[in-house]
């Protein structure tokens, strides 16, 4: 039945949420008094914790959507400002999100290998015969 509370609908960042995600930068113009998020009881390490997202409700709106439980934001990734988790102890740990910035991608371009005509047999070995 806790698990049904805790999930039924989105609410503010805590204190210690709220500095966590400032220290991580928030997006330009954004304030943790604006934000809302859903939780979900789990384990990490073998050691009980909440796990929360936290989401700006004008973009989720703005979409049209309706954020009521964690999950509801597996298929919106791109909406969660700070996933994370909050310890036992009262402690905020913030997730890595996996996304690289822009300008962190680097240029892909073709190989020039005139400079190594000897790695023919590697980049293109031939089968041994028995």
């Amino acid at each position: 039945m806790f698990r049904l509370i805790l999930n039924s609908r989105p609410r503010r960042p805590t204190a210690a949420m709220a500095a966590a995600l400032i220290n991580e930068g928030l997006p330009p113009g954004m304030q943790p008094s604006t934000l809302s998020l859903v939780e979900e009881h789990g384990t990490y390490s073998g050691r009980r914790v909440n796990y929360f997202r936290v989401f700006d409700p004008i973009r989720v709106a703005e979409r049209g959507l309706q954020i009521r439980r964690f999950t509801d934001l597996d298929r919106h990734p791109n909406l969660i400002i700070g996933p994370g988790h909050v310890e036992g102890d009262g402690s905020v740990v913030l997730s890595k999100q996996g996304k690289p910035h822009p300008a962190e991608t680097p240029i892909r371009s073709e190989a020039n290998r005139s400079a190594h005509p000897d790695d023919e047999q590697i980049v293109f070995p031939t089968p041994q015969s028995e």
